[in-house]
């Protein structure tokens, strides 16, 4: 793997330092740490350079012990502190770009609206139906988000809205619709047009969030009785034509898949075999956010970025604010050396997700 700012320790060395997991090891934690932080997205409190939580992050930037920044709709206010905050995020120094995310989808979601100084944009929903030119409407909200700083967005949604009741798809209008093939016809409209803009594009929520009758943001939502394999084909026709930049895993229910009591995003089955495997994903995976009931329940935040990162997931997605930590990062390096020396985690593992960012970080620069 290509050295990242201070070169890396050689695997060998690397191994006898996991194999004594309780002996000091600064350099080794260095190391690790090293390799962790690129996979780690944080969110934050605040609205402005003001709060104190906006230095805090600039420091992990710029340390490295975090990748990348995600900002909900609790840190939109006001035009002038969100572009204040990028503009504080992406000045930090670092070896390589900060990951400066949002949910921009249009319609039910998008954080950069008329309320935030900057204008609304039509949903899925709205937007398959006709009556909007989508490549207009796409080419000017990614610039948009662009200018605001950002060059992360958690879009397109390309669940298939197959359960009409559902209250966080369905009835919320961010699904283009029921046909796969439509789905994938417009996200990659969304994708390459954000593409060109240099802002990174999202398809979520892998394995298919449409059929759940419930939100996971709440609660377990389980999939299994309307999913099918026809939830799968945009990820495979967009997988296919390079379109999209990440997947985003959601924590869901399915019996036949991840089985009945372990979410999606946390299966080893869900996202290396059917998601890599057999789609044959070539980018970086990412959490939903890790701080959600479905995974609360089961792990603590560190714990649960170690079992996403075995499962496959290259991106651990935090936004550390149910019981806000600020030492998180190092949390969850200690729990990484933990995995590392009982075989739950593996260095190659590590590497590789390192290594799809990376390919993924390289578009931004041309």
């Amino acid at each position: 793997m290509a050295a990242r700012g201070k070169p890396l320790l050689s695997r060998r060395i690397l191994i006898g330092a996991v194999a004594a997991p309780f002996l000091p090891c600064p350099a080794f934690a260095n190391d690790l740490g090293r390799l962790v932080g690129p996979l780690l997205m944080f969110g934050f409190a605040g609205r402005s350079v003001a709060a104190p939580d906006a230095a805090w992050i600039a420091r992990q930037l710029a340390r490295g012990d975090i990748g990348g920044v995600c900002f909900l709709g609790h840190n939109f206010g006001t035009k002038t502190g969100v572009e204040g905050l990028t503009a504080l995020f992406n000045a930090a120094p670092r070896q390589r770009p900060a990951l400066l995310a949002l949910d921009q989808e249009g319609g039910a979601v998008q954080r950069l609206s008329a309320r935030t100084g900057y204008r609304d944009w039509p949903g899925a929903a709205r937007m398959a139906r006709g009556g909007h030119d989508a490549v207009d409407q796409y080419t000017a909200m990614a610039q948009m988000v662009r200018q605001a700083g950002f060059n992360l967005n958690f879009g397109p949604v390309v669940d298939l809205a197959t359960q009409k009741s559902s209250p966080i798809i369905a009835q919320q209008g961010r699904s283009y619709g029921d046909s796969g093939a439509e789905v994938a016809r417009l996200a990659a409209i969304f994708c390459r047009v954000h593409r060109a803009a240099r802002v990174l594009t999202t398809l979520k929520h892998f394995p298919g969030h449409g059929g759940a009758r419930r939100d996971s943001h709440k609660g377990a939502a389980d999939v299994t009785a309307k999913w099918s394999d026809d939830d799968l084909l945009p990820y495979r026709l967009l997988a296919q034509a390079g379109d999209g930049d990440l997947v985003m895993t959601g924590h869901l229910g399915h019996a036949d898949l991840g089985g009945a009591d372990l979410p999606t995003s946390l299966s080893r089955d869900v996202v290396t075999g059917v998601l890599k495997t057999a789609i044959g994903w070539q980018g970086p995976v990412i959490t939903d956010d890790l701080d959600m009931v479905p995974i609360r329940a089961l792990h603590t935040p560190a714990e649960a970025a170690v079992a996403a990162l075995a499962a496959g997931n290259d991106i651990a997605l935090i936004s550390n604010t149910v019981k806000p930590d600020s030492s998180l990062a190092p949390r969850i390096v200690a729990a990484m050396r933990m995995a590392l020396a009982e075989g739950r985690l593996t260095l190659a593992r590590l590497e590789d997700a390192n290594d799809r960012i990376d390919k993924m970080l390289a578009r931004l620069a041309r």
